[in-house]
């Protein structure tokens, strides 16, 4: 076998074997690795589950379906057999800079979370969390840190007998942190969450509000729009919250899973000085997942998500809803005086919808894409509501602006979140 890494897979007839020990297939893999050198990513069980999973001792096959999950031989083979090439993974054997494609061989990192904050990726986190040893926390560092930390620090910390290796920075989605993946780790899978973006304001302008930073949210004028090296973290200035990085859609487009057509432009913010013909195509390698905020505490999500890191299952009972230190009245987004802010804000929400139902969201259905959306006709559904305000205060004209419903008196209060 001339290539560093291979598959292989083990087909069994249903009913052929009542029973299977996993010793046994242990030793086949050892034999096979060892015959020839090789770097097992994945294992494809066809016509067969395990009980516990590969990684569980002498686990039995004792039903019949498809089943793909990270080869581990044993959980502590697989660990040693990443910890064994860590220098590897470097230039020069030194731990501060990966070498482009340094996974070539095997995933080194298998996650990131990416974005949007306020969009439940603590929530994603947390519970990730029981299969990675990871901070909770915003961890921002280049790749090569990020490895570090997870392979050096985070299992002394957070449990060494862990599987896999992640990390959670929402801000790579208005940075170009991603593109420091596709060129390092390109085989790190990208989690992506994203929520109605009043919705999102509202619960990032409370966070703030919450931590008295207010002073670091723009949620009072007109929209601005970034300039090359005069933006943090997609807003203009000093500004963590701003109009512009509501735009969950030209983010999204600049991750290059879309072909980016002239027609599909027209939606991305065309008016704007870094969209529509001016939006640019990162181009990144890495698979991507994308859930909607709302989504988090059903099953299929973890389902899919599970499906899409190559694990049996993800243990989803923490459900992390963050606020800020304060005890400050949250703030509503559906009051009388913000309805000219929200006025501006929902054609960006509205071209979000458009954009991920016309664009977006077929890629998911293509079969061959490395975009995954869990149950992508309940997600067309979800974002249909981005089309409308969540104050009911507000409705759409023909010519794209949003003004105020004067046969609705009623204000709808949104909840904190």
């Amino acid at each position: 076998m001339s290539s560093a890494s291979a598959k292989i897979k083990l087909v069994l007839a249903a009913g052929v074997l009542a029973t299977f020990s996993v010793s046994n297939l242990v030793f086949c893999l050892r034999y096979l690795l060892n015959a020839q050198n090789a770097y097992v990513e994945k294992t494809s069980f066809d016509m067969i589950s395990l009980d516990k999973g590969i990684i569980g001792g002498n686990a039995t096959i004792n039903d019949t379906h498809n089943y793909t999950q990270l080869v581990s031989l044993s959980r502590n083979d697989y660990m040693e057999s990443r910890h064994s090439m860590f220098h590897s993974w470097f230039e020069g054997g030194r731990t501060d800079m990966l070498l482009d494609n340094a996974d070539k061989n095997g995933p080194i990192l298998d996650f990131i979370i990416a974005g949007f904050p306020k969009c439940g990726t603590t929530t994603v986190s947390v519970n990730l969390g029981y299969l990675a040893p990871m901070a909770t926390g915003d961890i921002c560092t280049p790749p090569s840190q990020t490895v570090y930390y997870a392979y050096n620090n985070w299992p002394k910390r957070f449990g060494e007998q862990k599987l896999l290796r992640g990390s959670k920075c929402p801000q790579y989605m208005n940075t170009d942190g991603l593109n420091h993946y596709s060129k390092k780790l390109p085989r790190t899978k990208i989690i992506i969450g994203i929520r109605h973006p009043v919705l999102w304001y509202q619960s990032f302008l409370n966070q703030l509000a919450g931590n008295n930073l207010l002073r670091y949210a723009n949620y009072d004028t007109k929209p601005q729009q970034c300039k090359a090296g005069a933006c943090l973290n997609g807003c203009p200035g000093k500004y963590w919250l701003c109009l512009s990085r509501a735009r969950f859609h030209v983010a999204l487009a600049e991750i290059g899973k879309t072909a980016l057509s002239e027609e599909e432009r027209k939606i991305l913010a065309p008016n704007d000085i870094d969209g529509g013909g001016n939006l640019t195509s990162k181009n990144i390698r890495n698979p991507i997942f994308l859930y909607e905020q709302t989504e988090l505490k059903k099953d299929y999500v973890w389902d899919e998500m599970a499906k899409y890191l190559n694990v049996a299952a993800i243990p989803h009972d923490k459900y992390i809803s963050s606020h800020g230190l304060g005890k400050k009245k949250p703030m509503d987004l559906c009051g009388e005086k913000l309805d000219d802010f929200r006025a501006m804000l929902m054609p960006y929400a509205y071209d979000l919808s458009v954009w991920m139902q016309d664009y977006f969201i077929p890629v998911a259905k293509n079969e061959s894409s490395d975009v995954t959306i869990p149950d992508p006709d309940t997600f067309i559904a979800l974002v249909e509501e981005y089309k409308k305000d969540p104050c009911g205060r507000l409705y759409r004209l023909k010519n794209g602006t949003y003004i105020l419903d004067s046969n609705r008196t009623t204000i709808i209060k949104v909840g904190r979140k």
